[in-house]
């Protein structure tokens, strides 16, 4: 759990630093777009050590194909205030 805590830290202040970049630059559009990868990599990150539900390697479920990316601006819809 330690080692995946750090690589979530390291993720973030990744990320923080992107950011904080692209506002002083005024890149509205690349802050959106780096907050929705930001989620998408932590999210990642987070199962990847888990592995499968079952280990069955004929399981539809748990070896279903990669779902395409969400489409662009999903943050900012769910929360249209920030």
């Amino acid at each position: 759990m330690d080692r995946q805590a750090e690589r979530l830290r390291e993720l973030h202040e990744t990320y923080v630093w992107k950011v904080n970049a692209a506002v002083g630059e005024g890149r509205d559009d690349l802050v959106w777009r780096l907050v929705d990868e930001y989620a998408d990599r932590a999210l990642r990150l987070m199962t990847a050590e888990h592995g499968t539900a079952c280990g069955r390697p004929d399981c539809a479920m748990c070896h279903r194909p990669a779902r395409p990316a969400r489409p662009a601006g999903w943050f900012r819809r769910l929360f249209p205030g920030l």
